[in-house]
This record gives structure tokens, C-alpha cells and sequence, in this order.
């Protein structure tokens, strides 16, 4: 990048460097260097260096703070390179840390790319500041400048400073300097006072004081403090020390708005420390009446699992007891689970919510994640005793001899404890009398066998055998899925629920897409509400714009997965929503769902092809790249 090398050339140059050396160098004009140069003296300030500019001969740099320098150097090259699509973002952002009007030339020069596309890309700005509550503000040879509410211009910065967002972070961090003492003072103070806290939720209070006192440095005019804080409040008496020890700290200055919205966050993140968390004698029956209550949902045997029941139990002691020590842990795996296994995530939702009423516990999404993963482990040994409770496989081969040798050895390889017999086309009888648990077949069966039938080929490979582990846990799957190459979710796609719309409201946009469901006989009754009491709980809005909303149990009537594409991609709560797939399925198909969150796992980590779904005109295209990403032969 330019601006790199610029900052290359002052340092190894301990002379004053000719701005027509810059010129023939970099083979751009004057006005550009110039622009250049003046971006750098006006961020050099808080960048620990300034750059002197003598006539005649050109500009020399002086290093005032070697921390402070090599810190810019270090992200120097990290700042300007952005994504087409990205780039709008990080000029709201970029926006949101200047102090006045900044120049379509200061911008380019920033992000390193022309003024024609800065212009361009302003328009997009202007519609992404609205999300924010902000509003682009142009000025005839100034520039633009970002204008709204402090409380909003926290609120953003405190989102995009959590997400780590280069500008924002670093200007903040360049400001707020040796926090960590502030911080220690602060986990003091709420021990003192008996409060309680999770690591997340003290990020959440240190993020917005750190925000509080930047813009609080760049303030002009001394606000009205008029604040009586109560001494009897705990809260209240934590923001009081907080207050004192930031403005004599930092030579800020906190007026009667900053102080509210600081307790409001202190309110929202911490709570009073009970003296003990007791469960009832009945928590064993307490949460034997939920898994029943889950079991009559789902159809599961979760009641009957006496190991998952001492897991839940041991968990539930040991949370109790990390929530009056105000311990949290980190759950690396929470957001993959919520994707990959969103049945158990909602499963694990709905139990934590029985206890968070009853006990008064607040359980976090990691929590939350911690939970799914015991109901996972039960599911996965529930498949395995399915597989083993095929005593018998019968397999009708085209003829004997290898081919059939193989294919019983094979399937021995699935069913190690069952008996795998091989049998020709012509040998009926000899089948029946045979009585297997389920029959495999390589040839069409015309007589009825009153057991689950599974067509295959004669040629298994891998892919075919690992494909034949996960069709018979399904409870309900169509025979015919090992010799059809199409995936048996693309049947639940349809050019009924495939729509390119406008909407600027995830709640409004999903319960839309739900009420459709519902009311064309896919979801039963209450499918519409049921999609927005999950939401209510962890977003759905993932990775990249992908978007998975489902109801929070999954008892369908029919088969469906509802497609809507955004022609006008939006925020929702800080992320983006650019398409949204809505699952709508039966409960019995816990395996397939899965295989569907996976395919769009993939979407998510595959930019290329998420760039052409969201851009098709029609269903048949938008089928076409489906197929497309990992490709078929990699699906179950």
C-alpha cells in the first residue's frame, strides 16, 4: 500500500525527501502526495511521530514515541485493505473516530483506492448509518462527518470495538491507554459490594467505559455533571467509584446522560450476589419432569438415559456453584453446536429455561452450549444402539460369488454385531424364511417384507458406507437415497418458498416467511410463534449474512425450507442479513436437519459461492449453486 511505503521511504531516508522523488516513485500526481502527506501529519498526533515539511526541500520524519509509531506501523498495512463489500462498514467506522469533516481525498488516500469508488461507496454509507441511527452529513469543500446522539455514537462504537474492528480499536485503545489498573479497581469495587459477574458481561462494562472516556477526550465543552448517587444502591455506588477514579485518572469530565447510561450497562451486566444458590431436594425429579416434558415432544428417550440424568444433575451442582463465584467459562464450541446441531442447541434452550425460572439462574450462551453437549453425547449413543439393534441384515445381491462377498463384508463393517447374510435375486424364499431386521438391496423387490428395505449399488465405496451409518439413525428416510445422487433435503426446496425480497426487519422478515409456512400447511398451528420464541433467545443470524431461523421445537407437518434473499442487505443487532434459510421439519428428521445445517456451514465459509446465491434471479439458479458448493458427491 502507498501510505506504507511513503512511511518506509521517511524512515530510511535521514534527509528531507523531494515530494517530486515521491512523485516519479509511486507515478501519481502532486496533489496526490500532497494529500498523502497531509493524511499522515493530521493522524500523526496520536501515532507517535510528525513529519516536517521544510520548502524547497520536502518532509522529514521525527519519531516522538517509539510505541506508539510501531504500533501504527504495525497496523498500518492491516487498516487499508478491505473487502468490496466490507469497505462501506469500515468507512462508517473510520467515520465515527474523526473530529470534523473529512475530505472524498483523505478517505481514498486511507483506504487506498480511488476517489470515484470512495464516492460510490459513500452512497452505501449513508444507508448503513441508519441502522445506527446516524446520519452521513456532506459539506461543500469540507467533506462528510457523522452526526447523532452521543448515546448512539457508544452504543455503535461499542459494538464495532467488541467485534475488533480495526479503527475504532485502535483509536480507542490509543487514547485509553494502561487500562488494566482501572479494570482490577473496578472487579474490587463489586466484590465489595457483593455483586456478581461473568467475564463476558465485565468485557461488556469495560468496553463501554473505555468508549465513555474517548469520547468523552474529545469533547469540547464541559458538561452539566448534577448527579446525586445513591448511597444505598450498590450499582449506584460502583458507578460513583468508577466515575471518580476514570475522570481524575484521565482528566475527563462525565455529565448527568453519561453517568445514567453507565448504570444502565452496570444494571444490564451485573446483579446482586446471592449468599448461596439452593436447589431444592427435588432437583432430581425436577429435571426428570423436564426430560419427560421433552421426551413427549420429541419423541426421545432421554428419560431413560441414567447416565445423561447424573451428567445434568453433577452439571447443574457445579454451575450452581461457578455462578456464586461468579466463574464463567468460555464455550469454544457453543456457535458451531447452535449451527451444526440446532435440534440439541434448542433441546439444551428449553431445559436451561425451566431452571433459569424455577432457580433464578441466568445461563449464558456458553452455558447454554455446555448443556447441548450432554444431549449431544445422548444422541449419539441413542444412533449407535439403533445401528446394534439390527440383529439380522439381509442383502439380495444380482448374483453371488464376489461381488456379494464384498458387500457382506462391507456392511459387516456397519453392523459389527450383527449377522450379515447375502442372498440372490432369486432366492425369496430362502429371504423370508431368513427374517431379517432390515434388508439391503441391489436389485427392485416386488413382494412385500413388512421391514425397512434400503436400495443400494453393487459397487459400496466409503462415501456409500458412511452414507449407510446415517440413513438407517434416521427414523423416517426414503430408500431410495443411496442411488440417488440428489441429497434428499433439495426436495424440501421449492419455487413456492423461494423469493427475493426487501425488508429492512429481521423479526418482520422471519415472521413473514413463518406465518407463509403456517398457513400453507408446512408449519402446524403456532409455527409462526414458535420461530420467534426461539429468536428470543440466541440469534439466528450467523456467519457472512446467513441467516437460520427455525422454531423452537421441531414438529412440522410437511417438509419445507423456506428461501428468502435480500436485494437490500441490512443490519440486524450489529450483523449483517443477506439470506435466510427457514427450516421447516418434521421431528423425525433430527439426521437430515443436520446434514442441512452443514451444507449451509459451508455457505458460510465459502464467500465465492455466497456471493453468486445471493446474486441469482431465479429458483432454478439459485438450485444450481446449491449444488455447487462442496459438490453433490460430497453430500449424504
Amino acid at each position: 500500500m502507498r501510505l506504507s511505503q511513503i512511511m518506509s521511504d521517511l524512515i530510511y531516508n535521514r534527509d528531507y525527501i523531494p515530494i517530486e522523488y515521491l512523485i516519479s516513485k509511486y507515478k501519481v500526481s502532486k496533489r496526490t502526495i500532497q494529500s498523502d502527506i497531509s493524511y499522515l501529519m493530521r493522524i500523526s498526533t496520536n501515532k507517535g511521530f510528525k513529519i516536517h515539511v521544510k520548502r524547497g526541500k520536502g518532509y522529514l520524519l521525527e519519531v516522538v514515541n517509539d510505541k506508539l509509531f510501531n504500533k501504527f506501523l504495525k497496523t498500518l498495512n492491516e487498516k487499508n485493505v478491505f473487502k468490496v463489500k466490507e469497505r462501506p462498514h469500515q468507512i462508517l467506522a473510520f467515520l465515527s473516530v474523526q473530529n470534523t469533516y473529512v475530505s472524498m481525498d483523505n478517505i481514498a488516500n486511507a483506504f487506498q483506492v480511488s476517489k470515484t469508488l470512495i464516492k460510490h461507496d459513500i452512497k452505501k454509507v449513508e444507508q448503513i448509518s441508519k441502522n445506527y441511527n446516524m446520519t452521513l452529513e456532506k459539506k461543500s469543500h469540507h467533506g462528510v462527518r457523522i452526526v447523532c446522539s452521543n448515546r448512539d455514537l457508544k452504543q455503535y462504537m461499542c459494538n464495532k470495538y467488541r467485534d475488533g474492528n480495526v479503527f475504532i480499536k485502535t483509536e480507542v485503545d490509543d487514547v485509553v491507554m494502561n487500562f488494566s489498573d482501572v479494570e482490577s479497581e473496578l472487579i474490587n469495587i463489586m466484590n465489595t459490594e457483593k455483586l456478581n459477574i461473568n467475564y463476558n458481561e465485565l468485557l461488556n462494562i469495560i468496553v463501554f467505559i473505555k468508549v465513555m472516556i474517548y469520547i468523552s477526550k474529545k469533547e469540547t465543552n464541559k458538561p452539566n455533571k448534577d448527579y446525586e448517587f445513591s448511597k444505598s444502591d450498590s450499582i449506584e455506588k460502583v458507578a460513583s467509584a468508577i466515575i471518580d477514579i476514570v475522570e481524575n485518572r484521565y482528566n475527563v469530565y462525565f455529565g448527568k446522560d453519561d453517568i445514567n447510561e453507565l448504570i444502565d450497562i452496570l444494571k444490564k451486566n451485573i446483579a446482586k450476589q446471592e449468599s448461596d444458590i439452593l436447589f431444592t431436594n427435588n432437583l432430581t425429579e425436577d429435571i426428570e419432569n423436564c426430560l419427560k416434558r421433552i421426551d413427549k415432544i420429541y419423541d426421545s428417550h432421554f428419560l431413560k438415559d441414567h447416565d445423561l440424568k447424573q451428567f445434568l444433575i453433577s452439571h447443574m451442582i457445579l454451575l450452581a456453584n461457578r455462578y456464586k463465584n461468579k466463574i464463567s467459562h468460555k464455550n469454544s464450541f457453543a456457535t458451531q453446536l447452535s449451527v451444526v446441531y440446532p435440534m440439541i442447541f434448542d433441546i439444551a434452550i428449553q431445559f436451561c429455561d425451566v431452571f433459569h425460572k424455577k432457580y433464578n439462574i441466568k445461563f449464558s450462551f456458553d452455558e447454554i452450549g455446555f448443556v447441548a453437549m450432554h444431549f449431544a453425547a445422548h444422541m449419539e449413543k441413542e444412533k449407535e444402539l439403533k445401528i446394534q439393534s439390527y440383529k439380522k441384515i439381509g442383502v439380495v445381491c444380482t448374483s453371488g460369488g464376489g461381488i456379494s462377498y464384498l458387500i457382506k463384508m462391507q456392511l459387516e463393517s456397519v453392523f459389527s454385531r450383527s449377522e450379515v447374510k447375502t442372498f440372490s435375486f432369486l432366492q425369496q424364499e430362502e429371504l423370508l424364511s431368513y427374517k431379517p431386521d432390515i434388508i439391503f438391496t441391489a436389485v427392485p423387490i416386488s413382494y412385500d417384507v413388512n421391514i425397512p428395505v434400503i436400495y443400494i449399488k453393487e459397487f459400496l465405496d466409503d462415501k456409500d458406507l458412511y452414507r449407510i451409518r446415517e440413513i438407517i439413525k434416521c427414523d423416517d428416510y426414503n430408500p431410495y437415497t443411496l442411488i440417488n445422487e440428489k441429497p434428499t433435503y433439495y426436495s424440501y426446496f421449492s419455487k413456492e418458498f423461494f423469493n427475493i425480497v426487501e425488508d429492512d426487519s429481521y423479526e418482520h422478515l422471519i415472521r413473514n416467511m413463518a406465518e407463509d409456512l403456517e398457513k400453507k400447511g408446512y408449519g402446524k398451528k403456532g409455527y409462526a410463534d414458535m420461530v420467534m420464541e426461539r429468536e428470543k433467545f440466541v440469534s439466528t443470524v450467523y456467519l457472512n449474512g446467513v441467516c437460520i431461523p427455525h422454531p423452537i421445537e421441531t414438529d412440522a407437518l410437511k417438509n419445507a425450507i423456506s428461501v428468502s434473499i435480500l436485494k437490500n442487505p441490512f443490519l440486524s443487532n450489529g450483523r449483517e442479513v443477506r439470506i435466510v434459510f427457514m427450516i421447516c421439519l418434521k421431528k423425525e428428521q433430527v439426521e437430515i436437519y443436520k446434514d442441512i445445517t452443514k451444507k449451509l456451514c459451508q455457505l458460510m465459509r465459502e464467500p465465492k459461492y455466497l456471493e453468486r446465491l445471493v446474486s441469482v434471479k431465479f429458483f432454478e439458479e439459485f438450485i444450481a449453486v446449491m449444488k455447487e458448493i462442496g459438490g453433490v458427491n460430497y453430500e449424504l
